[in-house]
């Protein structure tokens, strides 16, 4: 049922609702509304139905619950998945066992806040609704996109236009309605009256609505048939419907503001709560309207209130407050409708700001819901719903959420960046804690967007310049929280984040010196910070293709076993997918320019074409080629695709129905790897393993010009200048070119810098920088105009890096890796690592301590011997005299009492007693890598596949101690200094980073003061020891213990060193992390980091 605005929709939906409800057969309901920030949420119709109609139907429910059991997170899900996994699957699983004729009603599909979610909802309604036993009744506003939709599947459904209802019908109903509800304030209403009152009520329920709320305001002050004089005196303007619904808005608020009885005071506040419920971005409680308007009691805000109950409802059931109906707002802000009554923006919404920015200022505080431990995440404390309800209250959460859409409103004023300096450099991370506990991080993160694009307008003024770098220090900051597992528990923002904050963030600065006992450690590592990855999404397969949408909300990727995901930019969670068709390796993906497609091309010699909204293939499989496809690139008008493949062509398909437009074209001599259309889509640039790039014109598929040649091997990537102008290319020669379209001439030298193969290069939008991603492990932003280095090289992942895209605001680029991740950088220019003295850590052949166990020695491939401080981790060749000690056996202790024992295969099994054969440890699981007796033959150290290295008691055979870094780190070498005081392991297992490791085994390096409820000193000591057994981290990045306490949530980069409590020096090939002896605040004692002043 579509209508215009007023037209009555909501109100026949909710009395259709109510008479299915009467006669049983009602399955659910969904009222959607932009008032309120749940039900403008599309994510929500489908969960909410499914609920619904499982409280209604038993078999339904039964069979909802084993779909939920076997993925409980499906109410995360994209609409799409959610309709077919929520909905279409437990239907027909019970289609024979539900009523028949059961209705679901979704009303005012229009007012939800996503539009590609709506078309998604209307799509899967479309596909599925005709084979399922129930039957959806929608109403919406005719919107374009919605209205296109409908109008496209015309067969699928019946329709009811209500603006196109005989106006004869209209009015008899609108009569009939005026009449009872007046009838009573105005006994002997005459008939004529009646009908000029419909006449003016045109086609509009809400016209009649009004006039209603109007007349009877219902506070006894005003005299109904007065106001209806008023009505009736009103004139029309040419008989139109908006003019009438003008006439009496502005007749309401005449009646409200200019009541002479109304004092100057009371007056501005009847004004001041319209305002603040005309700005709210939501529905708003007494509370909340009185905070922001500047009101100091709920009894004023109600008072003022009574006199504007025509136009904005005040709920019984929710105590909200908000506009009575969409066409107020319109109105409102609207200086050629609402004459003197308008409401200007920029005059009143500084003021929301301000107040927003006020209450943060007077509510926010450390730690505001008391979360007794940093060891549990947040979804693991106690009544802790209970606790966000009752910390937080209203006005800060609506404070919280929406200040920077009211901040973006406003001029930019010295006075609002002053706040918004205050704001961000005294209460960040206060706010932080609220937006993660109530899981709105990412809203947060979209605000952040909005606050950059405003503070740009400020750096052009007299205002403040370093504010804008406040704030982008502040978005990233937030950001790399949000995207990482440490926002599974709020205290983990100060506990983990801060202490990895980089040196030179604002945010540091402004936070550091207001704690104490947090985690300090030193070294390059640390130094690289500000280049390190944002966010690191770890996807589990190689990812061989990344690709962002055209408005940067989304990030498309294509991985080695075969699948395609669509995921959120921001946090990496998945939308869509894994879109799983492809028999091989994806190699390429691709959005289109309308953002509704996504192509992608694989080693299985087929392309496909995915609708982003249904996951439902659009076209294809495309087959043609007869190798892999390398590379797919769309049209700028999306309609058409061309593709690059090993068979040495290229061809161009229809991107609707996937028939073959162009090609085979020739020309090149070896297999096609990239290919690209360029923005006016005129040219196809491809670049070969041949060494050359072409341009072919993608009308009909002819040469545009001779082969581009220079570089000196395969050319992996080609993309164009965003003016068409210029093409960029990265090759097997490890560089990276810049070439002119026009004439195929080189615009400047080879930009070099890689040490290995340039895979792939992304353009920014403004077409003034080039990424590019390399074999070499690093992604580099260079300048296209000189081939100066930009910002990088940024240094992380652990494989050869296979793509890189730019997003399109120019702020971030991702990487997509042999390593099984994807990882966002913030590429601001001017970002480059810190100078190092760090030199490349070489494969470990053996290692020793020097006499004095000052350093560790290592002999190298050739015989050089290196000496490693174990302080600092920094290394000098050692001299050549250098006098080594006798190596400890393996196979013997010192005093000869024990021996190793190898199974056939001369695998290490067991340690035996040397006189009787007696098992003294052991035997030990397959995975045994090395072994060691200590010098005093009191223990063997044994090391394992899984990166385990334990110490077993030779006289009991239990073990005494357990050292664990990073999961699956292979070690290769262990050695135990004279005194036993320190432990130097080596791992090398060719999937991981090569590391050096120094282990203290007296006492941990990283302490934790954890204050626990021991009730003695035993059960203290007992606890204490506890909570580092089985340290480790996990494949999240959490250092836990064998209790999966939340120690700490580490970084990749220091995750993949391998940190632990016992490591007081790591090497790695990345840099060094140098780890001082120090005692953290952790657990129930967590909230003792935050000096209080």
């Amino acid at each position: 049922m579509s209508g215009m605005a007023g037209t009555g929709k909501t109100t026949i939906a909710c009395t259709f609702a109510k008479w299915l409800e009467g006669q049983k057969l009602l399955a659910a309901s969904f009222f959607c509304t932009r008032t309120d920030a749940d039900c403008q949420d599309v994510a929500r119709i489908i969960p909410t139905v499914a609920y619904q109609l499982a409280r209604y139907c038993i078999p339904f429910r039964s069979a909802l619950c084993d779909i939920l059991g076997n993925d409980p997170d499906l109410r995360t899900k994209d609409v799409t998945k959610q309709f077919e996994r929520l909905l279409v699957d437990p239907l027909k699983t019970i289609k024979n066992d539900i009523p028949n004729n059961l209705v679901v009603v979704i009303d005012a599909l229009d007012e939800c806040n996503d539009q590609r979610g709506v078309e998604q909802v209307l799509d899967m309604l479309f596909k599925h609704a005709s084979q399922l036993p129930i039957k959806f009744f929608v109403t919406s506003r005719p919107e374009a996109e919605i209205y296109t939709t409908m109008t496209t599947h015309a067969p699928l459904r019946a329709a009811i236009y209500l603006h196109d209802i005989e106006k004869s019908l209209v009015s008899a109903d609108i009569e009939l309605y005026l009449k009872q509800e007046l009838s009573s304030t105005i006994p002997g209403l005459p008939n004529e009256v009646l009908k000029q009152l419909v006449e003016r009520s045109g086609v509009l329920f809400i016209y009649a609505a009004t006039l209603v709320r109007y007349i009877r305001p219902g506070t006894g002050k005003a005299d109904p048939r007065e106001r209806l004089n008023t009505v009736l005196g009103m004139t029309a303007e040419s008989g139109e419907e908006k003019s009438q619904i003008d006439i009496l808005y502005a007749a309401v608020l005449k009646s409200a503001l200019d009541d002479g009885e109304l004092r100057g005071p009371e007056k501005e506040a009847v004004q001041a709560v319209l305002r603040t419920v005309l700005f709210a971005q939501e529905p708003i409680s007494l509370e909340t309207i009185g905070a922001l308007s500047g009101i100091d009691n709920t009894h004023r805000v109600e008072y003022a209130l009574n006199g504007l109950r025509s136009v904005l409802h005040h709920s019984e059931a929710t105590n909200l407050v908000t506009t009575l109906h969409a066409s107020f707002p319109d109105f409102m802000f609207s200086q050629a409708r609402s004459g003197r009554y308008y409401c200007d923006v920029k005059e009143h919404g500084p003021a929301m700001a301000s107040r927003c920015f006020g209450v943060m200022k007077d509510q926010l505080r450390f730690n505001i819901c008391d979360l007794p431990s940093s060891f549990i995440r947040d979804s693991q404390v106690d009544n802790i719903q209970d606790r966000i309800k009752t910390k937080i209250s209203s006005t800060l959460a609506y404070a919280c959420r929406y200040w920077p859409s009211h901040l973006a409103q406003t001029a930019v004023s010295e006075d609002m960046v002053a706040a918004l300096k205050e704001f961000v450099s005294v209460r960040l991370l206060f706010w932080m804690e609220v937006m993660c506990l109530r899981r709105e991080l990412l809203f947060g993160i979209h605000g952040w967007s909005a606050i950059k694009q405003w503070i740009a307008a400020s750096e052009s003024g007299s205002e403040s310049p370093e504010v804008g770098q406040w704030v982008e220090d502040a978005s990233h900051f937030c950001t790399s929280y949000a995207a990482s597992p440490a926002s599974q528990s709020t205290p983990h923002i100060y506990i983990s984040c801060l202490p990895f904050c980089p040196r030179s963030s604002s945010v540091y600065t402004h936070y550091w010196h207001r704690m104490q006992g947090l985690l300090e450690l030193k070294g390059s590592l640390m130094d690289r910070r500000e280049t390190a990855a944002v966010a690191t999404w770890n996807i589990g397969s190689p990812v061989l293709s990344v690709a962002y949408s055209v408005d940067g909300s989304r990030v498309a990727v294509g991985c080695a076993d075969g699948t395609v995901s669509i995921r959120n930019a921001y946090d990496g969670t998945v939308v869509v997918g894994p879109l799983q068709a492809h028999t091989d390796c994806v190699r390429s993906v691709v959005f289109s320019r309308d953002g509704r497609l996504v192509a992608s091309g694989s080693h299985d010699r087929t392309i496909r074409v995915w609708d982003v909204r249904t996951c439902s293939p659009v076209a294809g499989p495309l087959q043609g080629h007869t190798d892999s496809v390398y590379s797919v690139s769309f049209s700028p008008d999306s309609k058409r695709i061309v593709s690059g493949s090993g068979d040495k062509t290229v061809c161009i398909w229809s991107a609707v129905d996937g028939t073959l437009l162009c090609g085979p074209l020739q020309g090149h001599t070896d297999s096609v790897r990239s290919v690209t259309y360029s923005p006016d889509g005129t040219l196809i640039a491809s670049a070969s393993f041949d060494n050359t790039i072409r341009l072919w014109r993608s009308d009909d598929g002819t040469p545009a010009g001779s082969p581009l040649q220079g570089h000196t091997k395969a050319v992996y990537s080609v993309v164009f200048s965003p003016d068409g102008t210029l093409l960029l290319s990265g090759s097997g020669d490890e560089t990276v070119r810049v070439w002119r379209v026009s004439d195929g001439s080189a615009v400047t030298s080879p930009f070099q810098g890689h040490t290995d193969e340039v895979n792939s290069v992304a353009v920014s939008a403004d077409g003034t920088l080039v990424v590019s991603g390399s074999d070499d492990c690093t992604v580099r932003v260079w300048r296209i105009a000189d081939g100066s280095l930009a910002a990088g090289p940024f240094v992380g992942h652990t494989a050869r890096i296979w793509s890189v895209g730019y997003s399109p605001d120019g702020t971030r680029v991702i990487s997509g890796s042999e390593d099984g991740t994807v990882r966002v950088w913030n590429v601001r220019e001017g970002i480059v690592p810190s100078a190092s003295s760090d030199h490349a850590l070489p494969k470990i052949r053996s290692l020793w301590f020097s006499p004095d166990n000052g350093h560790v020695l290592t002999e190298l491939d050739g015989g050089k011997m290196q000496m490693w401080d174990v302080s600092n981790g920094t290394s000098q060749l050692a001299p050549p005299d250098i006098q080594l000690p006798r190596p400890p056996s393996i196979t013997t202790s010192a005093d000869s009492s024990y021996t190793a024992q190898t199974d056939s295969r001369g695998q290490l099994v067991q340690v035996v007693r040397t006189d009787d054969k007696t098992v003294a440890a052991g035997p030990f699981e397959p995975t045994l890598r090395v072994l060691q007796f200590a010098d005093d033959s009191s223990c063997v150290i044994v090391a394992f596949k899984d990166g385990t290295i334990r110490g077993v008691s030779l006289q009991t055979g239990e073990t005494v101690f357990v050292l664990r870094s990073a999961v699956d780190d292979w070690v290769d070498l262990i050695r135990l200094c004279s005194d036993g005081s320190l432990l130097a392991s080596v791992d090398d297992n060719g999937f991981s980073s090569r590391s050096l490791r120094v282990w203290s085994m007296t006492s941990p390096i990283i302490g934790f003061h954890a204050p626990t409820d021991a009730p003695s000193a035993s059960r203290l000591s007992q606890t204490l020891s506890e909570l580092y057994d089985g340290c480790h981290v996990d494949r999240d990045g959490w250092l836990v213990n064998s209790r999966n306490d939340l120690l700490l949530w580490l970084p990749a980069e220091i995750a993949n060193a391998g940190l632990s409590p016992f490591v007081s020096v790591i090497v790695t090939r990345s840099g060094t992390l140098e780890v001082p002896k120090q005692l953290l605040v952790a657990g129930r004692g967590w909230d003792k980091c935050y000096i209080r002043k």
